[in-house]
């Protein structure tokens, strides 16, 4: 791999990012968990109805795997109020598991042993949603180091706190509530479609847009680069051979994993990926904070759209924009990004653009019609705010359009696969 792969200026993670998405709660509720989950960046005020409360979901669906034989690990809380039976739920899967997830029992979950049980697949279903609702909400993106702990007692305390009305500091309920949807919606096949889908991906609190973006745009232009990338092992595993680098073994991820990084809904090949790159990063960058679970290193770390050089093997060339100029747009930009577009989607190479601390893959361009069509990592319905205040509607899909204009003049910078791939 480039060696400038880890000198580039990064891409800050996306689930922090000032994203304008007005009318998207309304229509789309995972973003909706994601804002009040506190993982994603406030929406301007909804164009329709208000986004439905998460802690007042009534029903679960409740994928692979039972909770684990219950052993209490705390107190029994004090049944004052009805809690919703997401939060009943949640609660009871995680004292269920306390004492067999608390490896030295001493009455308190570290950091450590999260991170050994989230790589145990013997931790499934509702367990492994509610360790992943513990390990989002405790974690800080690029702090890994800090992430929190959990005594029996806190446990005790969440659920007083949501007895009484009150908010928690993090909303463990949407996390465990995401994680048991994206559980249901993952195949455990490697491409339950045969092929890598970038619609397939869906990202929610985590800071990997960097990611997504890279790997979308090259599954949109060239997905046989990432079916070429993985090959299943009798026994399991998988190797993934990244251009110029070692081969690199990784396990299937466990439920835990999958509840709580992005995951795609055609196959488990996006998180196959994200955990061998994790490893890659780890070893490239030994002085960046990292932990026992690899995929920290992707999920909770920012990064750069350079990764697409790992999956290609080619360099990336990135082009700055108005968005980081002070003098703002000029000729000569939308006329290097028109010449560049159409050379990219000619020869079939990856092609990302940034704008507002947030990652994109660029699809498409339509010459005739100077006219680009960019997907945001989210995949959902919404609006795309520009620099200049124009909103533009994004598909059920995370699709939208704008012009080589519109896009010089907001957008930070465009990002191109380098090298010709042309009928491959």
């Amino acid at each position: 791999m480039p060696a400038r792969l880890t000198r580039v200026r990064l891409v800050a993670g996306c689930a922090l990012l000032a994203l304008a998405i007005g009318g998207f709660l309304a229509v789309f509720p995972s973003l909706a968990l994601a804002q009040q989950a506190g993982r994603a960046p406030p929406a301007p005020p909804a164009r329709s109805a208000v986004a439905p409360d998460l802690t007042r979901v009534t029903s679960l669906d409740t994928p692979r795997g039972s909770l684990l034989p219950a052993s209490s690990a705390t107190r029994e809380a004090p049944r004052v109020a009805s809690m919703p039976p997401a939060a009943v739920h949640f609660f009871a899967a995680v004292r269920a598991n306390f004492s067999q997830w608390d490896i030295n029992h001493d009455g308190r979950l570290t950091r450590e042993e999260i991170e050994v049980a989230m790589q145990d697949a013997r931790v499934t279903g509702e367990a492994a949603a509610a360790l992943a609702a513990l390990k989002i909400g405790a974690t800080d993106f690029d702090k890994l180091a800090e992430t929190r702990s959990f005594a029996a007692a806190d446990i005790d305390e969440m659920e007083r706190t949501l007895r009484d009305g009150r908010k928690l500091e993090a909303n463990y309920i949407a996390f465990f509530v995401v994680g048991l949807r994206k559980l249901k919606e993952t195949p455990r096949e490697l491409f339950a479609e045969g092929r890598p889908h970038l619609t397939a991906i869906r990202q929610y609190f985590t800071a990997d847009c960097y990611f997504l973006s890279a790997v979308g745009a090259v599954a949109e232009t060239n997905p046989t680069v990432l079916v070429r990338l993985i090959t299943p092992n009798p026994d399991g595993t998988f190797m993934v051979r990244f251009p110029g680098q070692p081969a690199v073994r990784v396990s299937p991820p466990t439920d835990a994993e999958i509840a709580t990084y992005t995951a795609a809904k055609d196959g488990v090949w996006l998180s196959v990926l994200q955990k061998a790159y994790a490893l890659v990063r780890v070893r490239m960058e030994p002085k960046q904070a990292a932990t026992r679970e690899p995929l920290d290193s992707v999920g909770f770390r920012l990064g750069s759209t350079s990764v697409m050089e790992l999956f290609t093997g080619h360099a990336s060339r990135a082009i700055l924009l108005g968005g980081a100029s002070e003098k703002g747009v000029r000729g000569s930009m939308v006329t290097q990004v028109r010449a560049a577009l159409r050379t990219a989607f000619r020869d079939h190479r990856a092609v990302t653009a940034s704008m507002n601390r947030h990652a994109y893959a660029i699809t498409a361009y339509d010459a005739a019609a100077d006219v680009i069509t960019v997907h945001n990592p989210f995949s959902v319905p919404g609006f795309e705010t520009l620099s200049g205040g124009d909103n533009i509607a994004r598909t059920s899909d995370g699709f939208f359009t704008i012009s080589t204009a519109q896009l010089a003049s907001s957008f930070v910078y465009v990002r191109v696969e380098q090298g010709g791939r042309f009928g491959s």
